[in-house]
């Protein structure tokens, strides 16, 4: 009897794992979904002001149109992939950092501006600005970095491209109050509707990439960097 009592306590503690982890798995892919959601929003919103914009040069605009069109397609496939119950895979492929910035920076200063707002480059663009990665992941990355400036910061939101010690670094700064807590606080919250959310996806894609998301000391305002390491020269062929 005390055998059959082990077995049936072991088959019950073995029940109640694997429904644990059942639910863990659920979590994760409906954390996934809910991810997915969030970054599809923000590139529709865009393409949507940018495309109704009274005046606008379309034909200059149109690599930054393209650009949130990746991002959009990006994230359709990890609403597909979280259905299935995977994680979409990222592209390895030399990614000029100057232009997909500066993109970035045009067309969320669509969005900006129609909050009487700006988004600006603040310094020329290296041309040295080189890494290996996923375009439209990094402009995920980079976008939710704008985005997060504008929904919680003031004022203009500069945007600037540097490279030192064997690294490319985006710095995203605004005119408001700063960090209310700090960056890795903000990580651990990822809370719907709150800014932890847009800075989970930024460093799960920088991280993805062997880089972080750290800030940088500022008298007022958030300052924001998307740090990545530089591609070595063998490697800095931009793929079409």
């Amino acid at each position: 009897m005390s055998a059959l009592l082990a077995l049936g306590w072991l088959c019950a503690v073995t029940a109640a794992s694997l429904l644990l982890l059942s639910r863990h798995a659920a979590h994760r892919s409906t954390e996934r979904v809910v991810r997915a959601c969030h970054e599809l929003r923000g590139p529709l919103t865009n393409l949507t002001l940018a495309l109704g914009e009274e005046g606008g040069d379309r034909p200059a605009a149109l690599p930054a149109l393209t650009l949130e069109l990746a991002r959009a397609r990006r994230a359709v496939e990890e609403l597909s992939a979280a259905a299935a119950g995977r994680v979409a895979g990222d592209e390895r492929r030399g990614v000029e950092v100057g232009p997909l910035v500066r993109d970035l920076v045009a067309v969320h200063d669509v969005a900006a501006r129609a909050r009487g707002r700006r988004v600006v480059l603040a310094d020329v663009l290296p041309a040295d600005a080189h890494v290996v990665g996923d375009r439209a992941r990094l402009a995920q990355a980079i976008g939710n970095l704008v985005q997060n400036a504008l929904d919680h910061g003031e004022g203009t939101v500069r945007v600037a491209v540097d490279t030192h010690d064997g690294a490319v670094h985006v710095e995203v700064a605004d005119e408001g109050h700063g960090l209310r807590v700090p960056v890795d606080a903000l990580l651990r919250a990822r809370r719907r509707g709150q800014r932890g959310r847009g800075m989970g996806i930024v460093a799960d894609a920088l991280a993805a990439h062997g880089g972080r998301l750290r800030t940088r000391p500022s008298a007022g305002g958030a300052r924001m960097v998307a740090e990545l390491p530089a591609a070595p020269r063998a490697r800095r062929a931009v793929a079409p």
